[in-house]
């Protein structure tokens, strides 16, 4: 009796082994995703949120609804607000916004109420931005900027927006006035030609589509680059690489590397708007689950060969960038020291009434 029992309690135990494990159903399945663009529709942030938005449904394992939800307003405060104070932390929200957002963010502009250490990047697409002037400022090399025929007055749609120009004149100590009013980037650079302004920025695609021909008619002339962070290094653009960054400019006048606030503010500015470009958040205390599927299913969108191919004309020849180095940058952009932030505010004050929290 004990033997048969013994027996029957070895075959029970190897049935059950035997027996196929439930597979765990998809965190996202039959559930909706939204994905958030703090921008009006047709703009180049909300393309890119448009062709991530398809990624992650053509990616993420459970198949759930994704819905691109526009909500501008503010720059991208607006959506970001709704984002940290209102959208479920469950997952079933992401946010797109632009580089240029998060420095809102680390700034504490007025209004905003997102805070860095709430939102943890998912994927980015970096983007490249290039200052160029006219040739009635006489400027025939880089250390002409300190002294041009003309006052030099820059084209600034919204500070924030042109940080890089604004930041970059900064830096290397050029004299320069803003002039506001222009309802965007286009209208800045026409500006330029009908010689309301004689310096402007353009990011890098369309400065190589727009600026290089008039550039080689003589209406235009390039100064530096904003470049891109890569730890403390200030790199060329590679989409532009015979630009130089406006670190090497100010070697250029100066003679010495480039130090002190106006180099820290410089430096995190590139990390949020060049490093950062368009990117994607997620909430910092999504659920683990959550945070694994999405972060899984950007992994195999950016595998994916044929929506690679179909994701080129939005991404404009740079890419995608996510794991740890996304994840350093952004940690960087929010570990500005206060010093630096105070400074860059001041300035923002004194030099274009910005208001902060």
């Amino acid at each position: 009796m004990r033997k048969l029992v013994a027996t029957t309690a070895f075959t029970a135990v190897l049935a059950l082994a035997a027996s196929p494990v439930p597979a765990q159903t998809p965190y996202y399945q039959n559930k909706q995703l939204r994905v958030l663009v703090g921008f009006t529709p047709g703009g180049g942030t909300d393309l890119f949120g448009r062709i991530v938005a398809e990624g992650l449904a053509r990616s993420i394992e459970g198949k759930p609804n994704v819905v691109v939800q526009n909500m501008p307003g503010a720059s991208s405060v607006v959506a970001m607000n709704y984002f940290v104070q209102k959208a479920p932390h469950d997952g079933t929200f992401v946010l797109i916004a632009s580089g240029q957002s998060l420095m809102r963010v680390v700034l504490g502009l007025d209004g905003s109420k997102a805070k860095m250490s709430e939102m943890h990047p998912l994927v980015a697409s970096p983007m490249g931005r290039i200052t160029y002037a006219s040739p009635s400022t006489g400027i025939k090399s880089l250390k002409d900027l300190m002294h041009p025929k003309e006052p030099l007055v820059a084209g600034v749609p919204e500070v924030i927006s042109s940080i890089d120009m604004v930041l970059g004149l900064h830096l290397v100590k050029a004299n320069f006035r803003a002039v506001f009013g222009y309802p965007g980037k286009a209208e800045t650079r026409i500006a330029l030609l009908r010689n309301e302004v004689n310096v402007d920025s353009q990011a890098t695609p369309l400065f190589e589509t727009a600026v290089r021909p008039v550039i080689k008619e003589g209406k235009a002339l390039p100064l530096f680059g904003q470049g891109f962070m890569e730890g403390e290094q200030l790199v060329r653009d590679p989409a532009a690489p015979d630009i130089p960054t406006a670190a090497e400019a100010y070697r250029e006048i100066h003679g010495v590397d480039p130090s002190g606030p106006s180099w820290e503010a410089y430096k995190a500015s590139v990390r949020a708007a060049g490093n950062g470009g368009k990117i994607m958040l997620m909430h910092s205390d999504i659920e683990p689950a959550a945070r694994a599927a999405l972060q899984k299913a950007v992994n195999t969108m950016i595998k994916d060969p044929e929506y690679l191919k179909k994701a080129e004309s939005v991404l404009e020849g740079y890419g995608f960038n996510t794991g740890a180095g996304l994840d350093a940058t952004v940690a960087a952009i929010a570990q500005t020291k206060q010093e630096n932030i105070t400074w860059l505010q001041e300035l923002l004050t004194r030099d274009f009434k910005l208001k902060f929290n």
